[in-house]
C-alpha cells in the first residue's frame, strides 16, 4: 500500500512539473502578446469557422487544411468553451500536452520505472525537439501525440494477463477506435500502428492477428474522407502534400533523426554490438544524401497552385548555418543522415534481450514507428520538416532512459536543452 501511494505520489509529480513548465511558459514568455506564428494562420481558419459559423457539412468536413475532423473539431470545442480566441485556443494544446505526459507516466510506471525516473521521463518529454513550443500553440502535435499515446496505452495493458481475460478482446477494440481517429487527424499515425503490430507479432506470433485486423479495419475507416477530399489532405492544400516518390524525403528525414536517436549510435558503439551493423547504416545514410541532396533554400511564400517542396527545420538551420557552399553543405547533412540512420540502428542494437515483455514491446514500438515513418516519405511529395520526426518519437523519454547510462543520458538532455531554449527564444519570446 505504502509502495503504491509513493509511486502514486511521484507520477502525479511528474504530471505537475510538465503542467507547472508549460503554463509557467504560457505566462512568462511572449506568447499571449502573439500574433499566428507557424502554420497557426491556417490552422486555425477551419477552427474559427466552426465557432463563429456553426457546424455545417461545408465548415466540418470540406473545409481546407492539412489536418483531419479529429483534430479540427477538439479544437473547435473546447476552444469555444474556454472563450475562442487564438490564446484560448493555444491553452487547448497546453491541456493535451499535460493529458499526453500522464499517459505517458503511466506507461512508464508499466515498464517498471519509478520514483526520480518518472521526474526524467516529464523532463524527456519536454525536451523533445519543439514539443515544448507545439505544447504552447495551435498545431496538430499536441492532439496528435495524445491519440498515439492513447494507442500505445491500450496496446500493452493487454498485457500481462491470462490468455483468456477479457483485455485480450476489449483492448484491439478499443485501440482499432482510437486509431481511426488519429488516422483522422493525421496519416502520419499508420507508422505507429505498424509498429504495433510488429512488435505484438514479435511476442505472440500468429495470436497477433487482433491487432492486425484492428489496424487494417481502423484503415479502411479513413477511405471515405480520402475520396471526398481526393487525397491524403483537403484540395486546396494538395499541392503541398501527397503521394509520390522521392529519396530527398529519406535523405533530409534521416538527418533530422539526429537529435532524437544519435546519442544511440554511442552507446551502440560503446557495448560493442554488432557495430558492422552501425557502420552500414553511416554508410548508407552518408550515401543516400550525396546521392539525393534535398534542395535547402525556402522560398518566400507557398505557392498553392503548384507542386513544391521545402526542407526545414534544426538540420537544415544547422547545416546552412556552417557554410553556404553547396558542396559543404552536401557533406555536412550527408554527415548527419548517416549518423541519424547509425543511430536508428543504434536504438535495435541497443535491445537486449534480458528487457522486460514491456520494456522490449515500448523500445520495439518505439524502433518500428521511427523506420517506418522515415521509410514512408520514400512514397511523399511535398514538404519534409524536422518536427515530423516528433510524432514518431514521443516514447523516447522512456527509452533514453532504459538504455543510456547515466553520462549519456545527462549529455543527451544538455543537447536537447540547447535545442530547447533555442526554439523557445527563436518562436515564444
Amino acid at each position: 500500500m505504502n509502495n503504491n501511494r509513493s509511486t502514486y505520489k511521484w507520477m502525479f509529480g511528474a504530471i505537475f512539473i510538465v503542467a507547472l513548465v508549460l503554463q509557467g511558459l504560457r505566462w512568462s514568455s511572449a506568447i499571449l502578446d502573439k500574433g499566428p506564428i507557424f502554420d497557426e494562420q491556417y490552422i486555425t481558419i477551419p477552427i474559427n469557422n466552426l465557432i463563429e459559423v456553426g457546424w455545417t457539412v461545408e465548415t466540418a468536413i470540406d473545409f481546407q487544411e492539412t489536418k483531419g475532423p479529429a483534430m479540427i473539431w477538439p479544437y473547435a470545442i473546447i476552444g469555444e468553451w474556454f472563450g475562442g480566441s487564438l490564446n484560448d485556443l493555444r491553452l487547448v494544446s497546453v491541456w493535451f500536452s499535460i493529458l499526453s505526459i500522464g499517459i505517458l507516466i503511466w506507461i512508464a510506471v508499466r515498464c517498471k520505472l519509478h520514483r526520480g525516473s518518472l521526474i526524467l521521463v516529464a523532463v524527456g518529454w519536454l525536451l523533445l525537439p519543439y514539443n515544448i513550443i507545439f505544447s504552447e500553440i495551435v498545431m496538430g502535435e499536441s492532439s496528435f501525440l495524445f491519440l498515439s499515446l492513447l494507442c500505445v496505452a491500450i496496446f500493452i495493458w493487454s498485457f500481462g494477463d491470462a490468455a483468456d481475460s477479457p483485455k485480450r478482446t476489449i483492448a484491439p477494440l478499443l485501440y482499432c477506435i482510437v486509431l481511426a481517429i488519429a488516422l483522422h487527424s493525421r496519416i502520419h499515425v499508420v507508422a505507429l500502428a505498424g509498429g504495433i503490430c510488429i512488435a505484438a507479432w514479435s511476442l505472440q506470433g500468429r495470436r497477433s492477428w487482433p491487432w492486425w485486423l484492428a489496424s487494417i479495419a481502423a484503415g479502411m475507416l479513413r477511405i471515405p474522407l480520402w475520396q471526398r477530399w481526393g487525397g491524403l489532405v483537403s484540395p486546396e492544400y494538395q499541392s503541398l502534400h501527397g503521394l509520390g516518390f522521392r529519396i530527398e524525403s529519406l535523405s533530409y528525414l534521416a538527418a533530422a533523426l539526429v537529435p532524437f536517436v544519435g546519442v544511440f549510435a554511442i552507446e551502440a558503439w560503446r557495448i560493442g554490438k554488432t557495430r558492422t551493423s552501425l557502420i552500414v547504416s553511416f554508410i548508407v545514410g552518408f550515401g543516400l544524401c550525396m546521392v539525393a541532396m534535398p534542395d535547402l533554400s525556402v522560398p518566400q511564400f507557398i505557392d498553392f497552385t503548384h507542386e513544391s517542396d521545402r526542407f526545414q527545420g534544426i538540420a537544415a538551420t544547422l547545416t546552412k548555418a556552417i557554410s553556404d557552399h553547396p558542396i559543404a553543405q552536401q557533406v555536412v547533412l550527408s554527415l548527419l543522415s548517416g549518423l541519424g540512420l547509425t543511430g536508428l540502428a543504434g536504438l535495435w542494437n541497443c535491445r537486449k534481450e534480458r528487457n522486460s515483455t514491456l520494456d522490449l514491446l515500448i523500445i520495439d514500438v518505439c524502433y518500428w514507428s521511427l523506420t517506418l515513418g522515415w521509410l514512408l516519405y520514400a512514397l511523399t511529395r511535398g514538404f519534409v520538416f524536422d518536427r515530423f520526426i516528433l510524432i514518431w518519437a514521443f516514447l523516447l523519454p522512456i527509452v533514453w532512459i532504459r538504455i543510456l547510462p547515466m553520462k549519456l543520458l545527462i549529455a543527451q538532455y544538455i543537447l536537447l536543452s540547447l535545442i530547447a531554449v533555442r526554439l523557445i527564444a527563436l518562436w515564444l519570446m
